[in-house]
């Protein structure tokens, strides 16, 4: 098997184990609760601690993909996630499994910054957008079945085999790469600048923490950017900066991840906002929900790899823009039915897909592609940062909605209902300025 198959196949097989393990566990949650004897609002930590340790350590270690290779850090990473996922599967506490849960948030930052600069430099520059859209549909088929497998396994087999899996298909895609000897590095400060990581982790992780406790304590959304804001300024005076701040002058790649920050705040938080209305005023039960939900990735797994071609083919400003207004689209319909049938919220699902894959692999194109090789690591940081960012910016804003309406609005299920039409509202009015965020951002 040549190189390039080789980081090409395991390059996929993380990315659609990465969101498995993170929906899966999403199903999981009620079980597991009761498995630790701790009420299930405790559980959320699981996947919030996950998430905010992946996005704090992305910047820093993507400095450190540049100086000690690419394939390097990958296999590292792999390796750490894979046993870190083992141990999650004996694990005998709550307390233990959120630790270990936070440092595969680490390892699987170190993924993010190092597997597309392997897959832009192992590839030929005129198939690199379907290679991405490749990658792109497999994380989606990644967040497609693991609700049904992971419920599957919860409840036949038991939610620690989900770690089981995982850490297998982690070895599988460890075991693929391990023979290739070649290394890519980029050139530039050989330094990691301690001081900068030190503060764009305390900033972020203080942001998001921030953002999940904000009804409870609104210091730690301040501090987070005050201590961003730092971060900044010791950037823009350093030698060795982590984050070279005149990359933003480049006009695609500033707006390509601003555009991408927004479409991920105005369409993370949708299935679950669906999941409410399909299961508290329609009183579906969770499979019938599931099964619908499951029309908006599949129809992104489906399609992201004939959007990577189109993106190859004629650019991705206007096919990526193109699927912003369709996004838009589907958002709105949601904002102006109130009652909505079945039929209708599968339409509006698929409408709210076929526009996040067009807009996903051609948006990741033109962010990789707006800059050289040597920053390839850095591109790959900021991309994943504005996708986890944007992740908690999303469920941050719903979740502050819904808490005003159902103290202000009764009966229960009419707060929920008046809470949903104004938050699709939100995330349409999002989605449209990511549009112009898109356009603006000229020829990739």
């Amino acid at each position: 098997m040549t190189t390039e198959k080789r980081i090409f196949y395991s390059i996929c097989l993380i990315s659609f184990i990465g969101p498995f393990l993170s929906t899966s566990l999403t199903i999981a949650m009620p079980i597991m609760a009761g498995e630790f004897a701790v009420p299930p609002d405790q559980m959320s930590w699981v996947v919030t601690a996950f998430l905010i340790t992946t996005a704090a350590a992305l910047l820093p270690l993507g400095k450190v993909s540049d100086i000690h290779g690419r394939r390097r850090t990958y296999a590292a990473a792999l390796t750490g996630f894979g046993i870190s996922a083992a141990a999650a599967a004996l694990t005998p506490s709550l307390a233990i499994l959120i630790g270990l849960n936070m440092l595969q948030g680490i390892f699987l930052a170190a993924i993010y910054v190092s597997y597309m600069p392997l897959l832009l430099a192992t590839t030929d520059e005129s198939r690199q957008g379907r290679v991405l859209g490749v990658a792109v549909s497999m994380t989606y088929l990644g967040m497609s079945l693991g609700p049904v497998i992971g419920g599957i396994i919860t409840q036949f087999i038991g939610w620690r085999f989900i770690f089981g899996l995982s850490a297998g298909g982690i070895a599988i895609s460890y075991a693929l790469i391990r023979p290739v000897r070649q290394e890519w590095y980029a050139h530039g400060s050989p330094f990691v600048n301690i001081v900068s990581s030190a503060l764009s982790t305390a900033g972020i992780v203080l942001f998001l923490c921030g953002l999940s406790l904000y009804a409870e304590n609104h210091l730690l959304l301040w501090l987070g950017l005050l201590f961003l804001v730092l971060f900044l300024f010791h950037e823009s005076r350093s030698y060795h900066p982590l984050l070279p701040l005149y990359i933003f002058r480049n006009l695609t790649f500033t707006m390509s991840n601003l555009a991408s920050l927004i479409q991920y705040s105005a369409t993370y938080a949708v299935s679950f906002l669906l999941s409410l209305y399909l299961q508290i005023i329609a009183g579906l039960p969770p499979a019938t929900s599931g099964l619908i939900l499951l029309a908006q990735p599949v129809i992104m797994a489906v399609l992201s790899p004939k959007a990577g071609e189109l993106s190859d083919r004629y650019g991705p400003r206007y096919i990526a823009s193109a699927g912003l207004a369709l996004t838009t689209a589907g958002l709105t319909c949601f904002a102006l039915q109130p009652r909505l049938s079945i039929p209708a919220a599968v339409f509006f699902l698929l409408l709210i897909g076929l526009g996040a894959a067009l807009f996903g692999a051609p948006n990741n194109s033109a962010i990789m592609s707006s800059v050289k090789p040597a920053y390839h690591g850095t591109a790959a940081s900021m991309l994943a940062l504005a996708r986890n960012l944007g992740q908690a910016v999303s469920m941050a804003a719903v979740t502050l909605i819904l808490t005003q309406h159902t103290l202000t609005i009764t009966p229960y299920e009419e707060a929920v209902h008046s809470a949903l039409q104004v938050s699709f509202s939100l995330l349409a009015i999002l989605c449209f300025l990511a549009v112009f965020a898109s356009l603006v951002r000229g020829r990739a």
